[in-house]
């Protein structure tokens, strides 16, 4: 049967993403739900982190020809570029023109959601200005306004295995130890996955991670995250009945909580003693998360050959 990866992701960060902005403020990329605001991290950026970590730590595609070209006025990549030759086309997909002017697409392998606050925003700006600036060349400041927004954000990864390394337009499949190799990289780049963004770098490592390989493809923890914050205590606690709900439910006479395991940072959340409800493959820490997570597309891929 056809195999689905799927994982969804809670870390913690700060301001990650801004729009287009009015005048001298810089307004976060926001949307609301219930009368409330939420900031979000888009798809996009995800993808442009992801492939930027890919390309420093394990040097992807580094010795090729840039893939992409502007034809006609459409940023696509050329004809002749393949997920052999380039492992970015084969996670991410393409559109590219074909010789006679037939449009071919692949869609991402490697589908990512927005990543979305855990929590209201409460329109917390920032006033500054580049007085260090002005006082060397002595004139006057610019002043800027940045809007602000800590919080938990959650989104999830989903990762077609049966299409990894396998492209019909160009009557191309690859090895199975290829296409492990390119999908642990993938999970190796989420497990420390950062953002440089205003002048800092925002930690999005995971702090609580839940998914697995399953027979279906779907992202059943999509959305599903909720916490709590207790003020006194100054800690979270992750509803814990929601994802059990989830992991009870049959598919073709399998139960998803046998497919499933989560890890998570042990010491920041209030109920880790609840974790073990969910699923009973429960890591306290993420990188046992991962490797367990590797070994099983190990194991999937070569069942297949």
């Amino acid at each position: 049967m056809a195999k689905g990866l799927t994982l969804t992701i809670v870390f913690d960060g700060m301001s990650l993403n801004y729009g287009e902005g009015v005048g001298n403020i810089s307004e976060l990329k926001k949307i609301s739900r219930g009368g409330e605001f939420y900031s979000y991290l888009s798809r996009q950026a995800i993808r442009y982190d992801m492939y930027r970590m890919l390309k420093e730590i394990f040097s992807i595609d580094a010795d090729k020809e840039n893939p992409l070209h502007n034809a006609q006025g459409v940023i696509q990549f050329k004809p002749e570029a393949n997920i052999r030759d380039y492992i970015e086309v084969d996670l991410f997909g393409y559109m590219k023109t074909a010789r006679g002017g037939t449009s071919l697409t692949r869609p991402a392998v490697v589908r990512i959601t927005p990543a979305i606050s855990l929590e209201p925003m409460y329109s917390d700006i920032e006033f500054g200005t580049n007085k260090n600036f002005a006082d060397r060349t002595n004139s006057d400041p610019n002043p800027f306004q940045f809007e602000h927004h800590y919080s938990l954000y959650s989104y999830t990864v989903t990762i077609d295995l049966d299409r990894v390394g396998k492209d019909e337009n160009d009557n191309i499949e690859l090895e199975p130890s290829i296409k492990v190799e390119r999908v642990s990289k993938v999970l190796e780049v989420l497990k420390i996955l950062n953002r440089d963004i205003k002048g800092r770098t925002e930690n999005l490592n995971p702090l609580f991670v839940i998914g697995g390989v399953y027979s279906v493809k779907n992202p059943f923890f999509l959305n599903r995250i909720k916490v709590s914050y207790n003020k006194e205590k100054k800690a979270y606690s992750l509803n814990t009945e929601v994802l059990n709900s989830i992991t009870s439910i049959s598919f073709n006479n399998t139960l998803i909580k046998d497919d499933t395991m989560l890890g998570y940072v042990k010491g920041f959340w209030l109920n880790e003693d609840e974790f073990s409800k969910i699923c009973e493959l429960v890591f306290s820490d993420i990188g046992s998360f991962f490797d367990e997570l590797k070994d099983r597309v190990n194991k999937y891929y070569h069942s297949e050959s």
